[in-house]
Parts: C-alpha cells; structure tokens; sequence
C-alpha cells in the first residue's frame, strides 16, 4: 500500500473529511487531495504529524519496517523472504563502520520512495544522490556519471530491475548495486546473487538496515 491509499485509507477510518484533515495538519484541502490521489506528495517533515493525526506509525505511513515476516510476494506466487532469510542466501556479514559520503544512484518507479531514499541516505548518510525512474533511465545515467552504490528496485516500467542489474554487471561490473524490493521471493533473491547484486534489501525495510547495506 502507497502513501496516498494508507493516507485515505487512515482518514476514512478516522471518519473525518479532507477539509478537516487539512485543518489539523494546516495545510489546504487541494494539498490532501493532491495527496490522497498520488499527484504530489507530503513534504518528509509532515509525516510525524500525519502519523499523530491519522493514528498510524510512520513506519506503516512510509511502508518502512522492521523486518518483515515471511508472507506472499504479489505476483510471485511464492513465499516472499524476510530480511534475514535474504542475508542468509547473499552470506551477508554485517559491518562495524558504514562509509559515508558516496554517490548514490536510487532507481524506483515511486516518486515518493526516490524522494524518501533520498532524505534518509542524505541525512544519516551523508550521501549525494542521483535518480532514475527506471532500468533504462538508470543505464542512461551512468553513461555520463561515475557513482558508488546503485540502490535498484525491481518491479519497473520499460526496463525492470533484473535486466538493468544484468547490464549494469556487464558494463560496469565493479559498481556496487543493492537490490531493493517487496519481491523477496526465494527466486528472485537467489537471482539477484546470481546476476551480481551485493545485497539485498527487503521491503518493507529499516533504514539502518539500509544505510549499512548501501555504506
């Protein structure tokens, strides 16, 4: 579930209208509704007091959690992976010290998870950040730019996560990529270590779990 639907689904519940939802947070009833429909998004600093007024934690709000229990991937048809599950399979040890300062080139069809991944990688990471929308947006991109770590979702339009993965490895195949995902399957975790990816990080994710796996 996105921003928008859980940010609906929330004030539904609350049984309060759009008008009265923006009174609470002070912003417009043209902003929620920009917002309950996808068109733009809240800005990072409101989502404690969204959490407040909806009664959601942010983590349910921002589709961030601790690890996830194993449960259906959609569109898999297989038992999706929780975060240790994933580490098990890549041999993931994890580090002492995460590096800070990279470049980072985030890849995610969502405009608020990029703008998210990027708040949170340049805040507790102190990273730089570049952005793609997709596999060959992504591929584009590197043409002209030299970055540290791909972090790269895996269901996109044009051109997926897998096959930008497998192009990536054969052009550049000492750039670090971390997979990012709500398709934790068995499958696809396995293929992932097979086409190259250092890590893999399971939606819905903590972020230090993130900002280890990307330093």
């Amino acid at each position: 579930m996105n921003i928008a639907e859980v940010i609906k689904q929330k004030r539904q519940r609350r049984n309060i209208t759009q008008a009265e939802l923006a009174e609470l947070l002070n912003v417009t009833p043209q902003a929620v509704s920009r917002w309950e429909m996808g068109v733009s998004y809240p800005d990072i600093a409101m989502v404690p007091r969204l959490s407040e007024v909806l009664w959601v934690t942010a983590d349910e709000l921002l589709g961030i959690g601790a690890f996830a229990p194993a449960q259906k991937s959609e569109g898999e048809g297989e038992v999706a992976l929780n975060q240790s599950q994933a580490d098990s399979i890549f041999d993931y040890v994890p580090k002492s010290t995460i590096e800070k300062g990279k470049k980072v080139l985030i890849v995610d069809d969502s405009d608020f998870m990029r703008m998210m991944l990027e708040d949170i990688l340049t805040r507790r990471g102190e990273h730089t950040i570049l952005q793609a929308k997709n596999g060959q947006e992504c591929l584009a991109l590197l043409q002209n730019e030299t970055v540290d770590v791909c972090v790269l979702d895996i269901g996109m339009p044009v051109m997926d996560g897998f096959e930008a993965l497998r192009r990536i490895k054969e052009r550049w195949p000492e750039l670090k990529v971390v997979m990012l995902s709500a398709l934790s399957g068995e499958g696809n975790v396995r293929l992932a270590l097979e086409l190259g990816a250092e890590a893999f990080v399971v939606k819905p994710f903590s972020v230090d779990c993130l900002l280890e796996r990307v330093g």
